[in-house]
């Protein structure tokens, strides 16, 4: 007599006909479908930069629009906000004080990254040919004057221009020169504040540089030299055209931080003499915050802004110009 079998008991899961998988923590289904749901309709990307987006809008885009609608005002603190239209634009550009402001900015700012980018280039040429300790000993050396506060930076240099007692005229004496009254005489004044800008920013051009500079191929120099070319002919038809898209960074990020220079001015000069090393932005905070002309100050200050973006917008459009010519030319 044959005795039927007993069929196994069934596992979990084979009702479904799958089993379950490992591993997995509970309700981390219903996050993988969520997941998946973000993904196939294209908003995981946004899922994720959401967080930052919440903190962004109370914290630069709410002030943002506020100084917008302020402009727009005559406000000062005790006082009602009362709409005054174009007034606050009409009254900063028909005033010499807003254009000399612009002017000095304009200069500080050419002339500072110019002399900036080219020590900047020099010393990350210099740096690349070094021994690997030597240039990391150099690297952690530059990073001094970048570590120090702006203001400390702007204090430091004031006690070097000193007249009387300043290291820098002291210098100066040694070798027979006398110097000039830095903090009294306007192209010394001006001078000084880009003297000391160039000190305290050049590091950061140089690292810059040297990052670019390392991460060229070698293979198209080997073949360069293999040829025949010359240094200087490899420096002005391979490394320059293809460290312009570190070039172009380099002057989109420190027009931005030169634009809008302020501590070094307070400073060193205070805007003087006079207000002859009055920048744009240290203009905008004595009318803010030394006349109290809260409307009129938030006016600069748009000013600025659409300033910043146009040229920031320039720069942006070559530098993606640039590095799609150097791909194509490394390809």
């Amino acid at each position: 007599m044959t005795t039927a079998a007993t069929p196994a008991p069934a596992s979990p899961g084979a009702a479904s006909g799958s089993e379950a998988p490992r591993g997995r923590a509970p309700g981390g289904g219903l996050l993988n479908r969520f997941q998946r749901y973000l993904e196939q309709h294209g908003g995981f990307g946004w899922a994720l930069v959401a967080p930052a987006l919440i903190l962004l809008v109370p914290v630069v885009i709410g002030p943002t629009i506020f100084v917008v609608v302020m402009s727009f005002m005559r406000y000062s603190p005790g006082e009602a906000m009362q709409f005054v239209g174009l007034r606050n634009f009409i009254r900063a550009f028909t005033t010499p004080r807003f254009w000399h402001g612009l002017y000095v900015t304009g200069w500080f700012v050419f002339f500072s990254i110019a002399v900036q980018l080219v020590i900047g280039f020099i010393a990350a040429l210099s740096l690349q040919r070094v021994g690997a300790r030597l240039r990391r000993f150099s690297m952690a050396f530059l990073l001094i004057p970048m570590m120090i506060a702006p203001t400390v930076v702007g204090i430091l240099w004031k006690m070097i221009f000193k007249a009387r007692y300043g290291a820098l005229n002291y210098l100066l004496e040694q070798i027979g020169i006398t110097g000039p009254d830095w903090l009294a005489n306007n192209t010394a004044a001006l001078a000084g504040l880009l003297i000391a800008d160039i000190w305290e920013w050049t590091p950061f051009i140089t690292i810059l540089l040297l990052a670019g500079l390392q991460s060229l191929p070698r293979e198209i120099y080997e073949a360069a030299y293999m040829d025949g070319s010359k240094p200087w002919q490899v420096f002005k038809n391979m490394t320059l055209p293809l460290m312009k898209p570190f070039i172009f960074l380099a002057v989109f990020l420190r027009l931005i931080d030169a634009w809008k220079t302020f501590d070094l001015i307070m400073g060193v000069t205070r805007g003087g003499p006079g207000d002859f090393t009055e920048s744009i932005a240290f203009y905008t905070y004595k009318i803010g915050f030394t006349y109290f002309e809260q409307g009129y100050a938030a006016a600069l200050s748009f000013i600025q802004l659409i300033v910043i973006i146009i040229l920031g917008k320039m720069l942006l459009s070559q530098l993606t110009k640039v590095r799609a010519e150097n791909k194509a030319t490394v390809e």
